[in-house]
């Protein structure tokens, strides 16, 4: 029951390495004006796959507990919203947004949350660091992933169905729609990482980013900042997935 909406957030998780390999520190940190570097955009990611990991994982101990597998959320603990609303007036909202998002099918917020026509204001919880190590975030969503799997891996047998979370913006969302709301989120981060690579003066690269296959059956990236280097004496496959 779960395995299609992991598959979606793999195929999506491919995608953003594909995107990134290659570059270099210098291109991870670009940022065109009043907006996020690639860099920033993948730490952005990762804390918000390591919120809604955390509310299933609390939803799973619920359930196993006998308590009835449901979490409900204000404003006061996701402050996402809308580009155009204050922060410090989304408390005035909860009702409202509650009460709207009883008649929104989740198509729809889905549909919001994939594209960018409209704009929003990130959660103060996955506000992302500058800076970071472009090989680090990349082996810390790897990670973030394989964490994800093991979730579902080791509870294969409940029902994600019947464990909720309630969220004024959000919407009411069982354990796999929370899956797929992460996977699509990723997507809509996905044509800001294309934006600022397409930029003309995004920087040249002077190192490449690669990816080290270790297990060619069951492969698991090993990501390094190092310039690509031929190892005919190993066995693991080197790919250099950007130039």
């Amino acid at each position: 029951m779960y395995r299609p909406h992991l598959e979606l957030l793999r195929s999506t998780r491919a995608r953003t390495f594909e995107m990134v390999s290659g570059l270099s520190q210098a291109q991870m940190d670009y940022a065109l004006a009043s907006r996020w570097s690639v860099g920033e955009i993948l730490d952005h990611l990762l804390l918000s796959e390591d919120y809604f990991r955390n509310e299933i994982l609390q939803l799973i101990e619920m359930k196993k507990a006998g308590r009835r597998p449901i979490l409900t959320r204000t404003f006061a603990d996701l402050n996402f919203s809308l580009a155009f609303m204050p922060k410090f007036a989304l408390p005035l909202f909860e009702i409202p947004f509650s009460v709207f998002n009883m008649f929104v099918p989740s198509v729809v917020r889905e549909f919001m949350i994939r594209n960018r026509i409209i704009p929003a204001q990130n959660a103060d919880a996955a506000a992302p660091r500058k800076g970071r190590k472009a090989a680090q975030l990349c082996n810390e969503l790897e990670c973030s992933l394989r964490k994800t799997e093991a979730v579902f891996e080791s509870n294969p047998n409940l029902d994600y169905r019947q464990m909720r979370e309630q969220h004024p913006l959000l919407g009411d969302n069982d354990v796999l729609q929370l899956i797929r709301l992460v996977a699509l989120h990723e997507k809509r981060h996905q044509s800001q990482i294309s934006d600022i690579l397409a930029d003309p003066r995004f920087p040249k690269a002077s190192q490449k980013l690669v990816v080290v296959w270790d297990n060619a059956e069951n492969p698991s990236p090993a990501w390094s900042s190092a310039p690509l280097r031929d190892k005919k004496d190993s066995k693991s496959k080197i790919q250099a997935l950007r130039s």
